[in-house]
């Protein structure tokens, strides 16, 4: 979930991204809990902000990762502090919550076979199929390294401008028949909708969309105002709650035509954030400090609720215990934050350096 980060939106990008890692942590701890029930407005709205925090995910990466590495020569050197980084960025927390998981038996994706850590602790899960992943939500972390595979042949194409709208166009096509068709008649019987959901096919498309909205903030040199942004913000939070239909299972959110138009919004929000230039103020901090901490808590957020359930009553209220598990996702996302990826970062950065002159941080 990992993107580099440019200096003049540092804090808009990081915040939207904190946003959506709140809003799937918040999704998930709504149906463990029973918070809504299904079918009503809230459990609607609030089950497509989850859904689609993730996918908004592929989008972000792609627009950063399109922005920042745009003027890289891709020799060998490069790839290799290039991988380096992004490896020393995904793996020590995905590691960690995977071993986490082993430690307290939670049952989190497949068995645990040689082969299944081998693809985990390579990170390589996502070639073979997103939901190998030993993580709840890992599944995202596989087809985003698969990206971190691709991207500098993706970048090296990128540069001809048309060609990047021509694989965006290409990728659109080859996600239709997932979303107007495989996933829409998959089973729900073992899961086989998410299965089929999940592939990368359907989301590949997304990483190129946020490399046409790196595109388009290229062309100007004009930011909006801190007024501005808000006054957008307010018509595209509503615009987005008008395409959100009534239902019942979360999969049908998830495919057809209202699918593209929610990533259509969440698209628009990627270039809302990023074009806005937001003055850096201390009562902002807490907004950065929610995007310094967005991979932390998209991963921890289960093991939060593991550890509300078990140190507190059995027969507390829904509300409690998910504002606690929120909580509690925070705080263990601070110290692994800065105990763990602040660490394995600078690491990152040390040993790139080493190969070469610095590339953009991230």
């Amino acid at each position: 979930m990992e993107t580099p980060a440019a200096p003049d939106r540092i804090d808009t990008l990081d915040t939207l991204r904190g946003l959506m890692a709140l809003a799937v942590a918040s999704y998930h701890l709504s149906i463990w809990t029973h918070l809504f029930e299904a079918g009503t407005r809230r459990n609607d709205v609030l089950a497509c902000l989850g859904n689609y925090g993730v996918e908004g995910f592929f989008i972000l990466s792609g627009f950063c990762f399109f922005h920042i590495y745009r003027e890289t020569r891709w020799s060998a050197p490069a790839l290799a502090r290039f991988h380096i980084k992004r490896f020393l960025r995904i793996a020590p927390l995905y590691f960690l919550v995977v071993l986490l998981n082993l430690l307290l038996r939670q049952p989190v994706g497949p068995s645990v076979t040689p082969r299944m850590l081998v693809e985990n602790f390579s990170l390589t899960f996502g070639l073979f199929h997103p939901n190998h992943a030993m993580v709840l939500g890992g599944w995202s972390i596989g087809i985003e390294y698969v990206f971190y595979f691709a991207f500098p042949l993706l970048a090296l194409l990128a540069r001809r401008r048309l060609l990047l709208y021509v694989l965006f166009a290409a990728l659109v096509a080859w996600s239709l028949p997932w979303s107007f068709g495989k996933v829409q008649a998959a089973t729900l019987v073992g899961d086989q909708k998410f299965h089929t959901y999940v592939q990368i096919p359907n989301h590949a498309f997304l990483f190129l969309a946020g490399g046409i909205a790196a595109h388009w903030r290229s062309l100007t040199q004009r930011r909006l105002p801190w007024q501005g942004f808000l006054l957008l913000l307010v018509p595209l939070c509503v615009l987005g709650l008008q395409q959100i239909p009534h239902f019942y299972d979360h999969f049908d959110v998830l495919a057809g035509g209202v699918r593209y138009r929610l990533l259509g919004i969440c698209g628009l929000a990627v270039l809302l954030f990023a074009f806005v230039r937001m003055p850096r103020h201390r009562s902002l901090r807490p907004l950065t400090l929610i995007g310094d901490w967005s991979y932390a808590s998209y991963l921890l957020h289960p093991l939060a609720y593991f550890l509300v359930t078990h140190l507190l009553p059995g027969s507390i209220a829904a509300w409690p215990k998910v504002l606690l598990s929120l909580a509690a996702t925070l705080a263990l996302a601070a110290i692994v934050h800065r105990w763990v990826e602040r660490p394995a970062m600078a690491l990152g950065r040390h040993l790139a350096s080493r190969i070469g002159p610095a590339e953009p941080r991230g």
